[in-house]
């Protein structure tokens, strides 16, 4: 017993080392030395050699006794396992040619050597397995239901996924196969962050808006990010441009798309060549997950507004003086919004605070509304809502970009800063401008393609729109501009 024990551990000891003389000359002395290990242990000498690269002692034990190639460790790892991990394909080339269906043995999750070998990126040692036993691409992970394209975007592992892209036509696993959650492997990509395998995938025809079992797409997943960065945008890009759409947002014809039925009249929703959505519903519903995420700070900026708003009536600039309206003042602040052929002669100082006073309260009412809403436990995913809030913020930022025009025109010393300050509001009009005929575009155009008519539709509600939008801008361009050209009306130039 003493001398079986003694054998046993300079066996462990040669294999440790590499020593192949070693081996043989405890071979000699007891021929059943390899055989006595398998029940010894549950890791074999061939498993320590096969871990550590030891090719020759390697060689040897497989020439005397290969079936050593089918133990497996107490984590179910075989030797060809333990080699696939690493880099000497000398060792895997060894081991799969003396037992080459050793090549599909999985481990206790499932994975076989060519698994192990993806997950680590190991392209060289894929392809002498995939020579040896393209089969083992078929099998799937036990707990996940896995497949080996989703280990290798699950590990960021580009150019195994690229190299097993090459080889899984004709079979069973595909680039559109499904984990037991349903995500393909564009999912996990996508939830990774990983443009480069995306874009792969997207290359080799993926199915771009596959549903996994919550009923999510690609995109969908993206846009649930709770971390946003400057690849978010990229990532959208590609998918939008791949005819990517979000789960609420239709689908399109293609033959792999998912489908689901509703055996109610007249609600069965088949593959159609149309979407029935828009860009504008996907952007909604953007805005509504970005809100619903931005809550915070919505109320930050929100009540920033209100305190600036308040410090500017508590301490208005000096040329705008707040006291108390005198009767005939009363009257000539109604003067101030008379045709432009008035104005000039109006010099009143409670005309000089009018535009004043008024952008700055509708910048805190707004700004107070908005709280209120945050605050009061509304259903903030409501569309409603949405538009409540996006316009009555815009239209509180807008309020108070013209009060600080007001305040800081009124430190103009000279006609020629006036002229300057012209330039700037008619930038600043013109953008607001612009941003509310483009978002009533992208409402109109949702309109028209959720009814199903016609857009030349289109044109007979946003002629009168824009001609609205046109007819704000000459207001504020008469009452604003010509206030600020007009010093003896609206500021002191002194």
């Amino acid at each position: 017993m003493d001398e079986s024990n003694r054998l046993r551990k300079e066996l462990y000891k040669a294999s440790r080392q590499g020593d192949a003389n070693a081996l043989i000359k405890l071979i000699e002395e007891d021929e059943l030395v390899l055989e006595r290990t398998i029940t010894s242990s549950s890791e074999t000498p061939l498993h320590i050699a096969a871990m550590l690269g030891h090719v020759e002692f390697t060689k040897e034990v497989l020439s005397r006794k290969p079936d050593l190639a089918w133990e497996f460790d107490y984590e179910g790892f075989s030797p060809l396992h333990l080699a696939s991990a690493r880099k000497n394909i000398e060792m895997v080339r060894e081991l799969a040619r003396a037992e080459p269906d050793v090549c599909l043995s999985t481990d206790s999750d499932g994975r076989t050597p060519l698994h192990l070998a993806a997950m680590k990126g190991r392209v060289k040692i894929m392809e002498e397995l995939l020579q040896c036993r393209p089969q083992a691409i078929d099998k799937v992970l036990l707990s996940g239901g896995e497949t080996i394209l989703h280990l290798c975007a699950k590990h960021s592992r580009l150019e195994a996924l690229e190299l097993l892209l090459q080889w899984v036509p004709g079979h069973e696993t595909s680039i559109n196969s499904k984990d037991n959650h349903g995500n393909t492997v564009l999912h996990l990509a996508v939830a990774k962050k990983h443009i480069q395998i995306i874009k792969l995938l997207l290359a080799h025809d993926v199915e771009v808006n596959a549903l996994n079992h919550n009923g999510l797409t690609a995109l969908d997943i993206l846009t649930q990010s709770t971390v946003s960065d400057l690849k978010d945008m990229e990532i959208a890009e590609a998918l939008r441009g791949a005819g990517g759409v979000t789960s609420g947002s239709g689908r399109t014809n293609d033959a792999h798309v998912v489908q689901v039925r509703d055996n109610s009249p007249g609600n069965e929703i088949t593959r159609r060549g149309t979407s029935s959505s828009s860009r504008w519903g996907t952007h909604l519903n953007e805005y509504e997950k970005w809100l619903e995420k931005k809550q915070n700070t919505v109320m930050v900026v929100a009540s920033l507004i209100a305190s600036i708003g308040f410090q500017a009536i508590l301490n208005p600039p000096s040329k705008f003086s707040l006291k108390p309206l005198e009767d005939q003042e009363k009257k000539q602040v109604k003067d101030a919004f008379a045709p432009i052929t008035s104005i000039s002669n109006s010099t009143d100082d409670s005309n000089r605070k009018v535009v004043y006073m008024h952008a700055n309260t509708i910048g805190v009412l707004g700004s107070m509304i908005v709280i209120l809403l945050v605050m009061s436990g509304l259903p903030l995913k409501r569309r409603v809502f949405v538009w409540v809030l996006m316009f009555t913020m815009s239209a509180s930022i807008t309020a108070m970009g013209f009060s600080y025009f007001c305040a800081i025109g009124s430190m103009v010393p000279s006609s020629d800063g006036l002229l300057s300050f012209r330039y700037v509001l008619f930038t600043w009009q013109v953008l607001v401008i612009c941003i509310f005929l483009m978002h009533t575009t992208r409402f109109l155009l949702w309109v028209v393609e959720s009814t199903g008519r016609s857009k030349r539709i289109l044109l007979w509600f946003w002629c009168p729109i824009a001609a609205a939008g046109l007819s704000c801008w000459i207001f504020f361009y008469d009452y604003g501009v010509i206030y600020l050209k007009n010093r003896d009306l609206l500021f002191d130039a002194n």
